[in-house]
């Protein structure tokens, strides 16, 4: 779970000191320098000549995968404004935290499929659906956001199957426990003819413990070996129970059925304990003066909780075509147990407070107070219990569309 620091004041005469500087570098940069600094500087083409687009989904991609993500890349030909000249430009690569000062934003271009949907960063998440698309492939349009200008392209690929390795799920995570609250920050005592003490910082709450993990589905798997239009050879797996779905792979390749136990929620982290509040000051004048009072002790770190225990494995069935004995040997069967959860860190002790001082003599400052302790790490969850034989599995991948048993 993220954390969330705890906010302090500044005062008044320094924020007003920081709104004025940064309203004057906003005015200076037009937001450039401050969005070239967070690296997403990206260039914007409503007030450009386009003179040509062509997208792609990256160098060397023939296909597209079911079961993988692909971002766009579309390269532009424009003249900016205030520029002599076209030049070449691009959109960038890669997730939020990519700097991509001088790259087109994707912003620029609306892009559209029937068989998938995309994200603001260009992002293409495909029908997981391998049947949907073992014929038809995939269709994507592309086209240029602009106020007079109208370019488009229809782009079309094939479906692959390189990246599915695998079939069925784990259990689902635990959840993870919540933080600890912060302590609260004690007082600063008064000041006077002898200051007064400051007050203790409060102790740091204790984190919650993680939730254990879910234990793996129950599954029935048949695989066998079919061809498709595009493809003469490939391994076809079919899940029943808990999970149900249907996958194509590549022939001769390792092959995984998961059934896995969930891993466990991580235990929450103890909260910081508060300051301590700084003793009060006393008199300093020549004819009455005071002692300063004591800073207050800063307030212990909470305790991290134990992680939440690891599902336990499920249960696999495997049947396998009799007709290619060979497929025995590729393929995989997971019911391990699920990972404990990590256990929650102890949390911070709070800063001591300072003395007071007097005409008298200073105060005392404050004890620090200490960290709490980590929790532990919880077990992992027991292994589940799987079989696998060979049949007569071919009837069970008849009437697929576009599926032909071997």
């Amino acid at each position: 779970m993220r954390r969330i620091a705890p906010t302090f004041s500044l005062p008044r005469r320094r924020r007003a000191a920081l709104a004025v500087a940064a309203g004057l570098a906003l005015t200076l940069s037009g937001c450039g320098a401050v969005r070239s600094i967070a690296g997403i500087n990206t260039l914007h083409l409503d007030q450009a000549r386009v003179d040509s687009i062509q997208a792609d989904i990256g160098p060397g991609v023939a296909a597209i995968c079911p079961r993988e993500r692909v971002q766009m890349h579309v390269s532009a030909v424009a003249q900016l404004p205030r520029q002599p000249a076209p030049a070449m430009y691009e959109t960038w690569r890669g997730s939020n935290g990519t700097r991509r000062n001088g790259m087109l934003d994707f912003r620029n271009f609306v892009f559209s499929s029937d068989q998938g949907r995309f994200d603001e960063l260009g992002w293409y998440s495909p029908n997981p659906d391998v049947l949907a698309t073992i014929d038809s492939g995939f269709a994507i349009g592309a086209s240029l956001v602009h106020p007079t200008q109208q370019l488009a392209q229809t782009l079309h690929y094939p479906a692959g199957y390189d990246c599915i390795a695998g079939i069925g799920a784990p259990g689902g995570p635990g959840p993870s426990g919540r933080d600890g609250s912060y302590g609260d920050m004690g007082g600063k005592g008064y000041d006077g003819d002898n200051g007064g003490h400051g007050r203790d910082g409060q102790h740091g709450g204790d984190g919650e413990p993680g939730g254990n993990g879910f234990a793996g589905p129950h599954l029935r798997a048949y695989a066998t070996y079919v061809a498709t239009a595009r493809y003469p050879r490939l391994l076809a797996v079919m899940v029943e129970g808990d999970v149900q779905d249907f996958v194509l792979a590549p022939a001769g390749r390792a092959f995984t059925v998961i059934a896995a136990g969930g891993v466990g929620g991580r235990g929450g982290d103890g909260g910081s304990g508060g300051s301590g509040g700084d003793g009060g000051n006393g008199k300093h004048d020549k004819d009455r003066s005071g002692y300063g009072g004591d800073g207050g002790d800063g307030g212990d770190g909470g305790y991290g909780a134990p992680g939440g225990r690891g599902g336990d494995g499920g249960e696999i069935e495997l049947i396998y075509d009799r007709r290619f004995p060979e497929l025995a040997g590729l393929l995989r069967m997971d019911v391990s147990g699920g990972p404990g959860g990590s256990g929650g860190s102890g949390g911070s002790g709070g800063s001591a407070g300072d003395g007071g001082s007097g005409g008298q003599g200073s105060g005392r400052d404050g004890r620090s107070g200490v960290y709490g302790s980590s929790g532990p790490s919880a077990p992992g969850g027991r292994p589940g219990f799987a079989r696998m034989e060979s049949g007569d599995v071919t009837q069970r991948f008849r009437g697929l569309r576009g599926v032909t048993p071997l």
